[in-house]
């Protein structure tokens, strides 16, 4: 613990002993260098440039260079030092297996009861308690019936008259009395009536229950026997709630035994219940086996493993996610020792490696060891940066919320994407998702700021918005995700820094309902389709902008 508690103190110090935030950075020749604020990776000479990537003005380098406000930089000897290990995000199958008990039970399937349609008395029981076993076609019992033996004459006269019509109807009459077929067929051929009707099985099994005894009076619907056929039986598993979703109607399942080590078998899931018990919340789903040798007994326990439906997903590994009362995040590596947390959507984990479904994208970087003392820096230098950076509360009105030119040209990107994606619309050509991420990415450090104002949701807002347009998959749900962004971000538009916009030469559009859109200069053009288009008039606010004027935004950026 004191070697990890000196390294720990060391790695502080090193990230600590960058050059205060008002330094001029320069490079070897002396010569001022310039950096975007929103991809500070990109350095230029050029005083006047413009960002290659979004289109931003450029602004002097200050201090150590860092990904955002959220992120840090740490010596190449401290990343040594504490052994950080980087993976890549990559798409992978990925599989889970899944263990489980159940116990074997009868197939419902396979049970068949006997009841009598004859009115009569049981005579020669053939079985005799439950267990004997009883293959189709066998002589269940003998049946005494008066009636039958009266409609067996019927047809014994049917007969010796010739006629096939009286025959025929002699037969269904029989049939309709509960007189099997075989049985029938045996008058005719022996052309006697028989006194002790034979009854016979339907299918093969063993006797599951038996209801009667020789000399039983018995009528039409009285169960007499119910056979239960053990060739093929059920398991009935327990899964856990959370993993209930992986399980599918039809996929294979391995299990062993232990009352019978020497009968592994394999089944299929036939079915899974659709309730969870409250108490132990736990599913249930039922598996198939065969059982030709019937060593498998019902209430015998089965050890299952399951292997799950196969599918392609982002990955990482597991040792890499860190958990806490935020939820799932990882530590994101940008290069030349820049580091910088991300919080992300899990799903399936398997051998290791789990799968993420949102929060990064294939061929990101992410730390896999050592991210623990990265991610409390970065931690750290949000706890600081909320302290400090924004007098305001919830209770500030927009206009009132104190940004400085940095930060409100880190904002106007939210303007800047609904230009985007009004252009997209209107001149009918798809969006690059990439253009989108970095601003989503924006949106957290900017709401590690000033997500206790009244610009905090705003930004959330504007971050889910930009989401739904990465996975637009036509115009109507790109037209939807402007609609919403344009809900989100109107309030700061017309009351946190309108003319700052009205400068930057846009025009702010009404097609009513909650139908908004901007524009620079041009005649209307409807991003939603055709309809009215009414002009918003700029209220004459300014934002509270300290130290310095707010450059224009560049309504081309991103595209």
């Amino acid at each position: 613990m004191r070697v990890l508690s000196l390294l720990a103190i060391a790695f502080l110090a090193a990230c600590a002993e960058a050059p205060p935030a008002d330094a001029p950075q320069a490079d070897a020749s002396g010569e001022a260098l310039y950096t975007c604020p929103m991809h500070p990776h990109y350095i230029s000479t050029d005083r006047d440039g413009t960002c290659p990537i979004c289109g931003m003005d450029l602004v002097p380098v200050s201090g150590a260079p860092a990904p955002s406000s959220n992120g840090i930089t740490v010596p190449s000897e401290i990343i040594q030092t504490i052994g950080v290990r980087t993976e890549t995000v990559r798409r992978i199958p990925l599989q889970k297996t899944l263990r489980a008990f159940g116990t074997v039970e009868a197939s419902e399937r396979l049970e068949s009861a006997v009841a009598s349609r004859i009115e009569g008395w049981v005579k020669d029981l053939a079985v005799s308690a439950e267990g004997d076993v009883v293959e189709a076609g066998d002589v269940l019992y003998r049946i005494f019936s008066p009636d039958l033996v009266a409609a067996q004459q019927d047809l014994l006269t049917a007969l010796a008259s010739g006629d096939d019509r009286r025959i025929e109807a002699t037969r269904k009459r029989l049939l309709s009395l509960g007189m099997q077929a075989p049985a029938i067929a045996a008058v005719e051929r022996s052309r006697e009536a028989i006194e002790r009707i034979p009854v016979l099985a339907d299918a093969s099994g063993v006797v599951a229950r038996l209801s009667v005894r020789n000399g039983d009076y018995i009528r039409p619907g009285a169960q007499v026997v119910v056979l239960q056929s053990y060739s093929d039986v059920w398991v009935i598993a327990d899964i856990p709630e959370s993993d209930l979703h992986l399980v599918r109607e039809g996929i294979s399942a391995a299990l062993h035994f232990p009352s019978a080590p020497s009968h592994p078998a394999e089944g299929t899931v036939d079915y899974v219940y659709p309730t969870v018990d409250p108490a132990s919340r736990t599913g249930k789903l039922r598996i198939v086996v065969a059982n030709p040798s019937g060593r498998l007994r019902p209430g015998a326990y089965a050890d299952i493993r399951l292997e799950t439906e196969e599918v392609s997903a982002l990955a990482i590994p597991s040792d890499a996610i860190l958990r806490d009362s935020r939820g799932a995040h990882v530590v994101l590596a940008l290069g030349e020792g820049r580091f910088t947390s991300r919080q992300v959507q899990t799903g399936l984990t398997a051998n290791g490696m789990t799968a993420i479904t949102e929060g990064l994208s294939e061929g990101d970087r992410i730390v896999a060891s050592g991210q623990f003392l990265l991610d409390s820096e970065v931690r750290l230098r949000e706890g600081f940066a909320r302290l400090d950076s924004v007098k305001a509360d919830a209770d500030t009105p927009l206009a009132e919320i104190p940004v400085d030119a940095q930060t409100l040209a880190q904002i106007d990107h939210y303007p800047d994407m609904a230009l985007y994606l009004h252009e997209a619309l209107t001149q009918r050509y798809a969006i690059d998702h990439l253009f989108l991420q970095p601003v989503i990415d924006l949106g957290d450090s900017l709401l590690a700021r000033y997500g206790q104002t009244r610009l905090g949701p705003i930004l959330k807002a504007g971050q889910d918005a930009l989401r739904k347009a990465q996975e637009a998959k036509d115009s109507d749900a790109l037209a939807a995700a402007l609609r919403e962004l344009m809900l989100a971000i109107r309030p700061w538009l017309t009351e946190g820094a309108p003319s700052h916009y009205e400068e930057a030469g846009l025009t702010l559009y009404h097609g009513g309902g909650d139908l908004f859109w901007l524009q620079e200069g041009g005649p209307p053009s409807n991003p939603y389709g055709t309809g009215i288009a009414h002009i918003i008039e700029w209220p004459e606010v300014s934002a509270n902008v300290v130290e310095n004027r707010p450059r224009a935004i560049d309504p081309h950026a991103n595209h």
